[in-house]
């Protein structure tokens, strides 16, 4: 069961990214308007299902990845995904502005900059070749190539 949860969060992922970015697209005309939608709600979206995954998940997800399962670091990182979650819930919630807005985006797609490449360091140095462990480097470009272009356009107005 915990198993068949731990696959679905690497659907819901995708698939909340994509209902954000049609949800912002939908609702809003200006630039700072889709932003301050898309932005904090895929941070919450990404960043809250992988706080789920490592905090609940935890030895399930190692194994999808190909990771030895090491609980303190899990329960870390996972807290540090939850913090970066609700930040940009109230980063959302309480109208910040858009260079808040802009600073939840940068920070969650750094960290995940920097995790595709540990990533990608694993598949080449320890030959994990699971799927999931090589789809984390193209998901943090997707997340660049979904993020950057509305942020660069509403920080600019």
């Amino acid at each position: 069961m915990l198993h068949k949860l731990s696959i679905l969060l690497e659907w819901i992922r995708p698939a909340g990214i994509t209902f954000v970015f049609f949800f912002a697209e939908y609702f809003n005309t200006d630039a700072i308007s889709k932003f301050h939608i898309l932005g904090p709600l895929v941070v919450i979206v990404v960043s809250g299902t992988v706080a789920f995954e490592s905090l609940i998940l935890g030895e399930v997800g190692s194994e999808k990845i190909g990771y030895t399962p090491n609980r303190p670091y899990q329960i870390q990182s996972g807290l540090n995904n939850l913090a970066t979650a609700v930040t940009a819930l109230l980063v959302f919630l309480m109208r910040w502005g858009i260079y808040a807005d802009a600073t939840i985006v940068v920070a969650m797609l750094l960290f995940f900059s920097f995790s595709a490449v540990n990533h990608a360091a694993t598949a080449v140095r320890e030959k994990n070749f699971k799927p999931v462990n090589l789809l984390r480097p193209l998901m943090a470009l997707l997340l660049v190539g979904v993020l950057l272009p509305p942020m660069i356009k509403a920080l600019a107005q």
